[in-house]
């Protein structure tokens, strides 16, 4: 059992970005298996066994699909639902520790806004260097952020670069991109997006921090040439 994960679709049929009382809110569970035909899934309430109810309605995807997903839907939400929810995954023969996630519902459960330090937004630094490159993100809970660069525009523009470990994304729990040893090839325009995972599953909230990345000898050389 590994990656656990949630996420939080407050009315799934309406677009509404916040919980609402009286609404419909979705608590979805995901956790990665082998084998994944022996994945199952509980749930509890403040501690306690929930069963599948007309307002609590669980459901879970085809246990072949993987990783298995989980959902708990809460119809018509009232102040007297808001507490911990916790989805329990477990293998039916045993033998591994089972995994638990907790997910809170609650007036302060409130979708994320991203944002990026002032100042911040374009950074200029040395080839060899090492690099933070940052967006400050809130709400409760907080998502994981995903990093990614921005394809050039133009009728040149190639497919969008990879990221420094070579992937087309790199996930961040605090919302910092550290690089290091940078080089001229990683200049670029740096995306930073929220996702759903352990959050919100909304309109993703974005920003971008532009990087230029400078040759040290080129800096040297053409200042000594100014003299």
């Amino acid at each position: 059992l590994h990656k656990g994960r949630f996420w939080i679709t407050p009315d799934p049929y309406h677009n509404e970005d916040n919980i609402q009382i009286g609404r419909e809110v979705k608590i979805s569970c995901q956790v990665e298996a082998t084998p994944s035909e022996e994945l199952q899934f509980s749930w509890l309430k403040n501690g306690r066994a929930l069963k599948s109810s007309e307002r609590m309605v669980i459901t879970h995807t085809d246990p072949n699909i993987s990783p298995g997903t989980t959902n708990l839907d809460i119809i018509d939400l009232k102040f007297t639902d808001f507490g911990t929810y916790t989805c329990v995954a477990s293998l039916r023969n045993g033998g591994i520790p089972e995994i638990s996630i907790d997910v809170n519902i609650s007036s302060t459960t409130v979708p994320p806004e991203l944002s990026v330090p002032k100042g911040q937004s374009q950074l200029i630094v040395l080839e060899g260097d090492t690099v933070d490159l940052q967006c400050l993100v809130s709400g409760k809970p907080k998502p994981i952020i995903m990093w990614s660069r921005v394809e050039e525009s133009g009728p040149t523009a190639a497919l969008a670069p990879m990221m420094p470990d070579g992937s087309a994304q790199m996930e961040s729990y605090d919302g910092i991109l550290r690089i290091y040893n940078v080089t001229r090839k990683m200049s670029g325009a740096y995306r930073c997006q929220t996702s759903q995972f352990n959050g919100f599953n909304v309109k993703p909230r974005e920003a971008l921090i532009h990087l230029v990345v400078q040759c040290e000898q080129c800096t040297l050389s053409t200042h000594s040439n100014s003299i």
